[in-house]
This record gives C-alpha cells, sequence and structure tokens, in this order.
C-alpha cells in the first residue's frame, strides 16, 4: 500500500515531492498531473496511482528551459531514473529504447513523457513512470517489494538526473545511456543512434 508520509520520509530532494497527490485505481497520472499544471501546480508536484496488484504510476510535473526539440533526449532521464529505482543486487534492469525498463528481456516498467507546447518551447514537461507489478514481482523471485522505498528511490534519482542535466545538458544524458534499441544491438552512449547525431 503506497504511503505518502512513508515516500517523504526518504525524499533528499527540496522540489520533488514538497506537493504529492495520490489517487486510486483507473487514475491517469499524466492526465491529472495536467490539469494541476493548468490549474497553477508548482514543479515538483507529484501525481501517483496504484491499481493493487496491477500497476503502480507516478508523473512529475517540470518546467525546464529547453526547446520542443530537446524534450525527447531530456525525457530519457525518467527511464534512466526508473532503472535506477527498481534495480538491486539480484535484479539488474536495462533501458531500453526510448522509454522501456526491461529485466531479463522482459518489459517491467516505462517511462512517460508528456509536453504542453508554447511556441518552440514546453510550457511544462510531465515525466513519469508505470510499473508492471506482477511483472517486476516476478523478476525478483517473489522476495518482497517496499513500494514506498522504490517511488521515492525513483523521484530521488529524477531529481539526481534533473540536476545533472541542468549542469552539463544533453551531454549528462548522452553518456549514461546504455540502451538497447528494440531488433538492434546494445549500443554504449548513444552513439549509433540518429537522434543523438
Amino acid at each position: 500500500m503506497i504511503s505518502i508520509p512513508l515516500i517523504r520520509r526518504e525524499l533528499t530532494s527540496d522540489v520533488l515531492g514538497r506537493h504529492i497527490y495520490l489517487f486510486g485505481a483507473g487514475s491517469v497520472t499524466t492526465e491529472v498531473l495536467r490539469r494541476l499544471a493548468q490549474a497553477g501546480a508548482q514543479v515538483g508536484t507529484v501525481v501517483l496511482s496504484e491499481e493493487q496488484g496491477a500497476r503502480i504510476s507516478a508523473a512529475v510535473l517540470f518546467q525546464p528551459h529547453l526547446t520542443l526539440g530537446a524534450v525527447p533526449l531530456f525525457s530519457t532521464i525518467a527511464t534512466l531514473a526508473l532503472a535506477e529505482a527498481i534495480g538491486d543486487d539480484t535484479v539488474r534492469p536495462t533501458p531500453v529504447w526510448p522509454d522501456r525498463v526491461a529485466v531479463d528481456g522482459e518489459t517491467v516498467a516505462r517511462g512517460v513523457v508528456e509536453t504542453a507546447p508554447t511556441g518552440d518551447r514546453p510550457n511544462y514537461v510531465i515525466l513519469g513512470a508505470e510499473i508492471d507489478v506482477p511483472a517486476l514481482q516476478a523478476r525478483r523471485r517473489g522476495r518482497t517489494i517496499d513500494w514506498n522505498l522504490t517511488i521515492a528511490a525513483f523521484l530521488n534519482a529524477l531529481d539526481k538526473w534533473t540536476a545533472e542535466y541542468a549542469a552539463r545538458g544533453p551531454a549528462a544524458v548522452r553518456g549514461a545511456l546504455r540502451f538497447l534499441p528494440r531488433g538492434r544491438a546494445t549500443i554504449a552512449g548513444g552513439a549509433e543512434c540518429p537522434q543523438y547525431a
């Protein structure tokens, strides 16, 4: 069961998670956060939803100073943060271009992005995650998962990657990419990805 106080206890960010909303089954976190953003929600606002035993979703509001063309690369920080959050000593997640996280070749989660364009720049960017609970639990071979710690780890990793991107720009993300594009061999650093040329 997701608990906002338990998640907050683990957060290291001064911005991400200052405002957290939790919704039940059937809620689409990006849609809820879009409405909150349009109503003036603060950067770092988080919307969570839980479909018990099926799916956990998170969405976070950002207002980065980016062109629309830079959003796809920026959005990969959600996938990288998600892979960090669900990995441990025995489970080694692999980010799969552009938005999936796989364990042993099976997709267990995916990064999510939504933007609101204003001219050539986004008014805001929503980054998030959707975790397939049964798929990840199967890869953990029955070991219990503390979802509050997992969500907090995702938000902390997302905060870290946001700071890296702000400090170093696209180079911070390109240097971290170890994506396995669908149907192709592993590419280190994005060197062979036409999107990064």
